[in-house]
């Protein structure tokens, strides 16, 4: 009989092996075979049922192995699935980002335009911290600081501002106070500056306290110039109205307590009181020229009326009504007029009143037996020129007293006066005001004024006045 042929092991037979029960079943198989061969039995059933267990634990990882990657790819079939609205976090943070753009865009436009607006101010601005640092800066406040201190920002306001009576204000504003003050500053060349400062506090937390603080400068240099001038012109203006009214008070009570009856000391008064009645005419009639052209100053060539002058009439007619002052200091009066200039196109009054002034300005303070020259030449032309006409240059020259350099710029003031010695006695003395009308004419009909002088030489006063002069044909049209 043909011994059977073994058969080939398959996937049941290794797990059969390696399984918990095969020891017991190897046991019951082999217990009726002879020793020699159930030696090598065991042996090959030990060997099976190590290849058994090295099978199954290949087998368990392959197939931990294909769930994870099915549970993987399930996932993402189930999120490649998914519809756009059931991807609930993406979809509301589009929305969310959607709806807040415009916003952004107009918090940005506002915030550039505020921006904008502090930067254009023109007042000095500076915000601080709760410790005193800086933390923004306008453009005023760059260019006030910057040729000084550069970068403005973290650094202490107490460094910025030396003044202490500054840095008091800034201190109380951080405690939640408000201050504001006139303070002098040293400016550029020397001059003093005015500044309006104002310190508030910066509310944090709904506090006043705690927040940092605003500080604001703004210039008021002309502003308090013009209020001083104010001040000072109502001063004088009582000053120079109380003098003669005391003198001609005087006069009369002299007269009545019996000086009338000595005809010497009557006719003495009497001088006297006319004398003074004039000086208050004069005073008078200035403070109302003055006061009108002070009314039309704009900072521009104010309207004027056209009317036609003829300059030799008008420089004579001034001349003569000067005349009684010239011979009582035996000074001669000379106009020198281009004959070109027979005729012009201006404001007769302003004309007036600005040579009336010179003329009568020169003879005052000239020295005795001199000459105060009138000369009126035709400017070059060029820009002084408008509508075919040329402009005027109009010279005051004396020989006199002169006007010292430290006075110059001065001497266009209200009721300003040198000294006792450039002011002359009492019938030299004039109002105080004759320059400053002149000065506003002369800007009135779009001039320029300029004086030379040497201190106990003379002085040259001269006026440009653009476009007055009409052309010779027309003059004798």
């Amino acid at each position: 009989m043909m011994p059977a042929m073994p058969r080939r092991l398959t996937k049941a037979d290794f797990i059969a092996i390696a399984s918990p029960s095969a020891p017991a079943l190897a046991a019951l198989l082999l217990h009726d075979l002879p020793p020699a061969a159930r030696l090598s039995a065991t042996a090959g059933v030990a060997a099976l049922a190590c290849v058994g267990v090295w099978y199954l634990g290949i087998r368990r990882r392959l197939s931990a192995h294909a769930q994870s990657q099915a549970e993987a790819g399930s996932l993402l079939t189930e999120a490649a699935q998914l519809t756009e609205t059931e991807l609930v976090p993406d979809h509301t943070f589009r929305q969310s980002r959607e709806a807040l753009s415009p916003r952004l865009r107009l918090l940005r436009l506002e915030l550039a335009r505020r921006r904008a607006a502090f930067d254009s101010a023109d007042s000095v601005m500076l915000a601080t911290d709760a410790s005193g640092q800086v933390v923004l800066a306008n453009r005023a406040a760059r260019e006030f600081f910057g040729g000084r201190t550069g970068d403005l920002s973290g650094r202490p306001a107490e460094d910025l501002f030396t003044h202490a009576r500054i840095q008091a204000m800034i201190a109380g504003a951080l405690r939640g106070e408000r201050h504001e003050g006139q303070i002098r500053l040293p400016g550029t060349g020397g001059r003093q500056r005015v500044y309006q400062v104002h310190a508030v506090p910066m509310p944090a937390g709904g506090t006043a306290a705690g927040g940092g603080s605003l500080v604001m400068m703004r210039d008021v240099t002309e502003l308090a110039m013009a209020l001083q001038l104010k001040t000072d012109f109502v001063a004088n203006a009582s000053h120079e109205l109380r003098t003669p009214l005391s003198s001609i008070k005087a006069a009369l009570e002299t007269l009545t307590d019996g000086a009338w009856n000595d005809p010497t000391m009557r006719e003495r008064l009497s001088r006297m009181a006319i004398s003074n009645v004039e000086r208050l005419e004069d005073l008078v009639r200035d403070l109302l020229d003055l006061s009108r052209l002070e009314s039309a100053d704009t900072g521009e060539p104010a309207p004027t009326l056209e009317d036609d002058v003829d300059l030799n009439a008008l420089a004579g007619s001034l001349a003569e009504s000067i005349a009684p002052l010239a011979k009582e200091r035996a000074v001669t009066i000379s106009v020198e007029v281009d004959p070109s200039l027979t005729r012009l196109r201006t404001d007769r009054k302003l004309l007036e009143a600005i040579l009336r002034n010179l003329i009568d300005n020169a003879v005052k303070f000239a020295y005795e037996r001199t000459t105060v020259r009138v000369r009126c030449e035709p400017l070059p032309e060029g820009p002084s020129s408008r509508a075919g006409r040329r402009g005027v240059r109009l010279r005051v020259i004396d020989r006199g007293i002169g006007i010292p350099i430290g006075h110059q710029q001065r001497i266009f003031e209200r009721f300003y006066q040198v000294d006792a010695a450039r002011s002359g006695d009492g019938r030299q003395r004039g109002t105080g005001l004759g320059l400053a009308i002149v000065k506003y004419a002369v800007k009135a009909l779009g001039g320029t004024i300029a004086v030379e002088s040497v201190w106990k030489s003379g002085t040259t006063m001269t006026v440009d006045l653009p476009g007055c002069a009409q052309p010779p044909d027309a003059a004798h049209a």
